[in-house]
């Protein structure tokens, strides 16, 4: 019997699938010092995983799913506020923590929403096996713009035509948060239903500590997942192709493995699913600005040239006039029409300045990409 220092199979893909429903970082310790639990994968999900990413749900071996479930409580502002000023949006003093889980570094909230009048949102909690049907997402102290930069940036992409699980601003007091409508729940007849899908790390059996460490050479990976379980895999390889190129245009350097996803549609047939968590992470101090996955083994966006791109081409399996003319594509959209799609965002959201840089690296990467990235 092989051995592993922590006792685990040496075949871990089994592991990583479900640790990768699990959120990370500083929103991972956040919870396991609120819930006062150990730091273990599967103590985690027993405790919070009533509703993970896609279509599973992990529950305790007496209860039994309740699939129609329309159980549910309201959330307050006054209380998402407190969540917010104290970090603590997984769970709200004085409830008990409730059995969600979502992957991921930011603080996220799974909810049902529903629209009110004058742009007013009314948030519930999900209970008892009921499904969410958004995902709010609350500003961090460190970070507080990345909610309104996901906003922006996911906007631009959609202009540009590109497909985007539909962000929007909701403002929570003084404090702007996103509200991200989840591609993998289906609402029929006022019965919210689950829909399956896994992230580009869980498809690849890879642990989520290596979603930025996908090799030299990952786009020709994806392509491989993508041929063979995609049923249109030369309109998703396309699309994963316009993907990278807007991460590198609009500065987002954080598109790694786990911002892909594959979602099914049920007899073994899935395509890509709606791009999200698009952030113009280049306009944000003391972050990296590296590639999270590299462009012909570059990981510089302020550093690309043709060259990189014709191998990116090649590892798409795809010809280096095709990856041209998506890039001249995107840029002469964005040439032409970024300071009309600033400006409309900006007056439609009563903002001011606070997003002056990201437009101007979005522009900067424009310029680049005329001179360095075309012929």
């Amino acid at each position: 019997m092989d051995e592993t220092g922590d006792f685990l199979p040496p075949d871990l893909r089994g592991h990583h699938f479900f640790a990768n429903l699990l959120p990370e970082g500083n929103a991972r310790d956040r919870l396991v010092r609120q819930l006062g639990i150990a730091d273990d994968d599967f103590t985690l999900l027993e405790t919070l995983g009533g509703d993970c990413a896609g279509a599973l749900q992990l529950l305790p071996e007496d209860q039994i799913p309740n699939v129609g479930s329309n159980a549910l409580r309201l959330l307050q502002e006054a209380d998402l506020i407190i969540a917010i000023e104290r970090g603590r949006s997984q769970w709200l003093d004085g409830d008990d923590a409730p059995r969600l889980s979502l992957a991921g570094a930011q603080d996220k909230v799974p909810v049902r929403a529903t629209a009110g009048d004058n742009g007013t949102w009314t948030f519930q909690l999900p209970e008892s096996g009921a499904a969410s049907t958004h995902i709010l997402k609350l500003p961090v102290r460190d970070l507080k713009q990345v909610p309104l930069l996901e906003i922006y940036t996911t906007y631009i992409a959609g202009k540009l035509g590109l497909p985007v699980a539909p962000v929007r601003l909701v403002r929570i007091g003084p404090h702007i948060a996103s509200l991200a409508e989840r591609y993998d729940r289906q609402c029929r007849d006022g019965v919210v239903s689950r829909l399956h899908q896994e992230d580009l790390c869980q498809a690849q059996g890879r642990s989520h500590a290596s979603k930025y460490d996908a090799g030299s050479n990952p786009f020709s990976e994806l392509a491989a997942v993508i041929q063979q379980y995609c049923q249109a895999p030369a309109v998703d390889l396309q699309a994963l192709a316009r993907w990278q190129i807007f991460n590198a245009l609009a500065g987002n350097a954080d598109g790694h493995l786990k911002n892909l996803s594959l979602i099914s549609h049920g007899h073994d047939v899935w395509s890509l699913a709606p791009f999200y968590d698009l952030v113009c992470t280049l306009a944000i101090d003391n972050i990296s600005h590296q590639l999270a996955l590299p462009v012909g083994r570059h990981t510089d966006p302020g550093n690309l040239h043709r060259k990189h791109w014709d191998a990116f081409a090649d590892q798409l399996g795809m010809a280096p006039k095709r990856i041209q003319r998506l890039i001249q594509e995107q840029t002469s959209a964005l040439n032409e029409n970024l300071d009309a799609w600033h400006r409309n965002f900006i007056e439609k959201h009563g903002l001011a300045g606070e997003l002056d840089n990201a437009k101007a690296v979005i522009a900067r990467q424009i310029g680049k990409a005329q001179r360095d990235w075309l012929p």
